[in-house]
């Protein structure tokens, strides 16, 4: 130990012997600042050094321990200078070739002597030989063989994992020393802290599996501590009072009146779990989550109008500029046979009009307003924000997300997604939200047969894609990223547009994306919806909200490209009217594994949460939630997926916690997230 105090879980990482300068920062880059941070940074695989092999044993490929005498050193001198030891055990005989002996090292290489060493065996000149093994005098006073497993750690360059076992050895000790957050609420089978560290940093008994008590002890804290720093920062926020959105219901009853269509019982029980929560002073926390084509715009439409009905504005934020004008056109279409006018903020707003809606919105006489991030830039500023709705929340950021809510005093907040997620684990990156969910779709859904098909096919494709125009239908062809460009990206586009304005004479066929005028944007989606137009060309712009029920083909290139989810979206994109409709996946071959999979999973599955599940398995919880968009910060010891089970208990056990001892919550904490505690302000 340096000199100083002496050594605490709390103690700088520097204190350690072995840690400079250098290497203290590129701990500290690595997220570890504290020795107890080092007691968390657990093994990624071990190897077992225990067993000695008898020499005769060995075979090549095998990594092996053995132990033996030196017969003999040569020293071979040359390009490259080496030493070739002769090693024999009783059993048998085998060679070591060593690079890189220092004079010190030299000298203790004798015959004569004992070593224990540990490499891979290959075949050699001269029979089986290890290059450069691991090893140890073993006729030294202090020389003890491998007592349990041998860890191996997640490193970063210039460490290297004799320096990771050192400094754990030097804190390992100190594990008893950890207060103990969790005890006597944990299982009996649960170790406590300290021995769970020791077995997972030293593998006694066997290699530590994903189920042992060991690590899911460490997994159940670390998944509380998420839990319960999500929790905070909404309990924080609802501390605040927000205004009670109630009235007698007429709004509500008039729209319903001039709907061709009723809504689902899980849109009723929706709108009825939603409005209970805006006639409460405890502002509206809510996430609702719901399929595509589930009706989640009608669930929005429902609560804008209560808010409205007590006097209250409503802002709609969309991800995208097509989104949020569609969602502008179809407010506009439900709601002017009430009296309603709806704004539609833009970055492309024309000077003049932008000055009018923010003027209109600040002197409250635009009640609902829909648009991208450009409704939480700076200088829009509400009469009465009552609610805000934000679609797609995975699509923004934590900070983007906080800012528009500051629009208003506390406003209620309703987010909505298409990407569900297990209820369990909503429950832990989404603790500060109640969750809804709308697990029905509207009658008259028809479902849509998915066809994945070769790139090749494409001829007979257009042939298809003829006789459904001749029979006064309606497609979309999908053209997605190509290589994070979106230079090849429109070009693919311009060319796929081309390509299908040629073969499709008698068709009127459109291309939309991304680099087009809103307004150019506007008047090509306007001629799809209306049937003036008969094919759509489109980037991915189109994932979402489009709506238009006389298209029933969807064809997808390069479908391998994309992503379970977004697939899902855009082929929930048909299959919104009566007629029979068929989605397309055209690939290139040859395929990969997880692309094969991607479209197998398509091929059988219309169910988001089946879809959203596997999306999750093949890309991992943390890429498949997004750190950035959900403020989750990155575990170091639990998986989403893999420890979906605990996620059950958690809620229970926070309640418990808090009710025990709320002063252990800081600690808690502090020991997982660190200097990370302020990422959670809105999940």
């Amino acid at each position: 130990m340096k000199a100083g105090a002496p050594l605490t879980p709390d103690s700088p990482i520097s204190a350690l012997r072995g840690v400079g300068p250098a290497l203290a920062e590129r701990l500290e880059r690595m997220g570890l600042r504290r020795v107890q941070d080092l007691l968390f940074h657990l093994p990624s695989r071990y190897q077992d050094r225990r067993h000695i092999h008898p020499m005769a044993s060995l075979q090549p490929g095998m990594e092996a321990a053995v132990e033996g005498e030196i017969l003999d050193v040569e020293h071979l001198r040359g390009r490259r200078e080496q030493w070739l030891v002769r090693l024999a055990d009783g059993s048998g005989q085998m060679q070591l070739r060593l690079f890189h002996l220092h004079g010190a090292m030299r000298g203790q290489w004798r015959r004569g002597r004992r070593l224990w060493c540990f490499g891979e065996l290959r075949t050699g000149f001269h029979g089986l030989e290890m290059v450069h093994p691991e090893w140890a005098m073993a006729d030294t006073a202090d020389f003890q063989a491998p007592q349990h497993l041998t860890p191996f750690y997640p490193s970063t360059e210039g460490i290297t994992q004799l320096h990771w076992r050192r400094w754990i050895a030097q804190a390992l000790p100190l594990a008893d020393q950890l207060p103990d957050y969790l005890q006597g609420l944990l299982p009996p089978l649960m170790p406590s802290m300290g021995d769970g560290l020791r077995f997972l940093h030293q593998g006694e008994g066997g290699t530590p599996a994903p189920a042992h008590p060991a690590r899911q002890r460490l997994a159940l804290e670390e998944l509380l501590a998420h839990h319960l720093a999500v929790r905070s920062a909404g309990a924080a926020e609802c501390g605040a009072a927000a205004p009670k959105l109630q009235g007698p219901g007429a709004l509500w009853r008039h729209f319903l009146q001039q709907l061709p269509f009723a809504p689902t019982r899980a849109q009723e029980r929706v709108i009825s779990e939603i409005r209970t929560d805006l006639g409460r002073s405890r502002p509206m926390r809510r996430l609702l989550q719901g399929d595509v084509g589930s009706g989640k715009t009608l669930v929005a439409a429902a609560a804008t109008l209560t808010a409205l009905e007590a006097g209250y504005q409503a802002a709609f934020m969309a991800p995208t500029e097509i989104l949020a004008e569609q969602l502008r056109d179809r407010f506009a279409l439900w709601f002017s046979p009430l009296g309603i006018g709806v704004g539609h903020l833009a970055g492309r707003n024309r000077s003049g009009e932008r000055r009018s809606i923010l003027r209109d919105l600040e002197e409250g006489r635009l009640a609902v307003v829909t648009g991208t991030q450009a409704l939480f830039q700076e200088g829009v500023a509400f009469a009465r924000l009552g609610l805000v709705i934000i679609d797609e929340q995975h699509r923004f950021g934590v900070e983007q997300r906080r800012q528009l809510q500051e629009k208003g005093s506390m406003p209620h907040l309703l987010v909505m997604t298409a990407t569900p997620i297990p209820r369990t684990l909503a429950m832990t990156i989404h603790a500060d939200l109640d969750l809804s969910v709308i697990d029905e779709l509207p009658p008259g859904r028809t479902p849509v047969e998915t066809v994945v098909m070769p790139d090749s096919r494409r001829a007979e494709l257009v042939e298809r894609m003829r006789d459904l125009v001749g029979a006064g239908r309606q497609i979309y062809w999908v053209c997605p990223l190509i290589e994070e460009s979106e230079i090849l990206q429109l070009r693919a586009a311009e060319e796929s547009f081309a390509e299908l304005s040629a073969a499709l004479p008698n068709a009127r066929v459109g291309l939309v994306h991304g680099r087009l005028k809103g307004a150019e944007k506007a008047a090509v989606m306007a001629a799809f919806q209306s049937g003036a137009m008969q094919v759509l060309v489109a980037t991915t712009v189109i994932e979402v909200g489009v709506d238009v029920p006389n298209a029933s083909l969807m064809v997808i290139e390069h479908a391998e490209r994309l992503g379970l989810a977004q697939l899902h979206q855009l082929r929930g994109r048909v299959g919104r009217g009566a007629a029979k409709s068929t989605c397309i996946l055209l690939y290139h071959p040859p395929l990969a594994g997880k692309a094969r999979e991607r479209l197998r999973v398509m091929r059988s599955s219309q169910d988001g949460f089946v879809i959203a599940r596997k999306d999750m398995e093949l890309r991992g919880p943390g890429e498949f939630l997004g750190t950035r968009q959900t403020g989750l910060a990155q575990m170091r010891v639990a998986d989403l997926l893999r420890d979906e089970a605990l996620l059950a208990g958690i809620p229970d056990l926070a309640e418990r916690l808090l009710a025990r001892d709320p002063a252990a919550v800081e600690g808690l904490l502090h020991r997982w997230l660190g200097g990370r505690l302020g990422y959670g302000q809105v999940a």
